[in-house]
């Protein structure tokens, strides 16, 4: 609203909605009363307003005095429901601006987030590790790991988080104080020393060629051990199949069946060449194995 000087006439409008879903329709009331209370916060008008169509109203007002002024429209709908729109309207004098009371004392940025999406943890439970930070850089670590998890779990996008399982939401909140250590170096320190006289105790971070629960130290290693172990837990052993070796005859019924197994055994060199007979290395390339097909 402009600015209003004292004595200046000000016409009051208001119109009539009904919120239905995301759409407002307009409502047509029975009745309407407006109030217009002084910077006293005492009644100065009390009537029915000017009907410009079926949901609006108007009432011109001249204030007399300079201040904050508060007005009210009351409408009446037909089965007794009551609608209030409530305003204020700053009254100033020609010399003097007048001001609220209640101001800002310095700009305030506010950022929005509206597509981030899934998060499937509550950045607001990364606070107290990192309190430098802010819930928007939090939330977006926290969204990049929860569509990783999305993907590894084949998660629906009406999945908020519930249905999580507790060692995904583990990993999303290492993987996120991972990327924060890297920004505000908390926890993430390869070593760390104390001497105290000639006494001095140094603990280092060490490689490690197996990362388990047990000796990962840092929140980099625990979500490498936890995303590690997610991975695994979804995938089975691949099917087996044997090296390829030349193939070999093998004797049918006879005096090389196994008498126990009733399996046939290979052939042995002796069965093959006779038993004074000399091999050559270009007849067997490949070396005598020296199993049987039971062992």
């Amino acid at each position: 609203m402009a600015t209003i000087l004292v004595n200046d006439t000000v016409r009051l409008r208001v119109k009539f909605v009904n919120g239905e879903g995301d759409s407002q329709v307009e409502v047509t009331p029975q009745s309407v009363l407006i109030q217009i209370y002084n910077p006293s916060n005492t009644i100065i008008v009390s009537t029915a307003p000017t009907q410009l169509t079926g949901s609006e109203y108007y009432y011109d007002f001249t204030p007399a005095t300079a201040g904050n002024y508060r007005v009210s429209f009351t409408g009446i709908l037909s089965n007794n429901t009551t609608i209030n729109v409530n305003q204020q309207i700053y009254v100033s004098t020609p010399t003097q601006d007048y001001r609220p009371t209640v101001v800002l004392k310095e700009d305030e940025i506010i950022f929005f987030a509206p597509d981030i999406e899934p998060v499937y943890l509550d950045p607001e439970l990364l606070l107290p590790y990192f309190p430098d930070t802010s819930l928007l850089e939090l939330g977006e670590f926290v969204y990049t790991y929860s569509t990783e998890i999305k993907g590894i779990y084949n998660l629906l996008d009406d999945e908020d988080g519930s249905h999580v399982p507790f060692i995904a939401l583990e990993y999303i909140r290492a993987a996120t104080c991972c990327e924060m250590t890297r920004v505000y170096g908390n926890g993430g320190d390869d070593e760390l020393s104390v001497r105290l006289g000639d006494l001095s105790i140094t603990n280092k971070n060490l490689p490690r060629n197996t990362l388990s629960r047990a000796n990962a130290t840092t929140w980099c290693q625990i979500a490498a051990m936890l995303r590690k172990e997610m991975l695994t837990a979804k995938t089975g052993m691949k099917a087996v199949q044997p090296k390829g070796l030349p193939a070999m005859p093998t004797i049918g019924a006879g005096r090389n069946m196994d008498p126990y197994t009733g399996l046939s055994v290979y052939y042995t060199p002796r069965d093959l060449y006779g038993p004074t007979a000399i091999q050559t290395p270009d007849q067997n390339p490949i070396p005598e194995r020296g199993i049987r097909r039971y062992d």
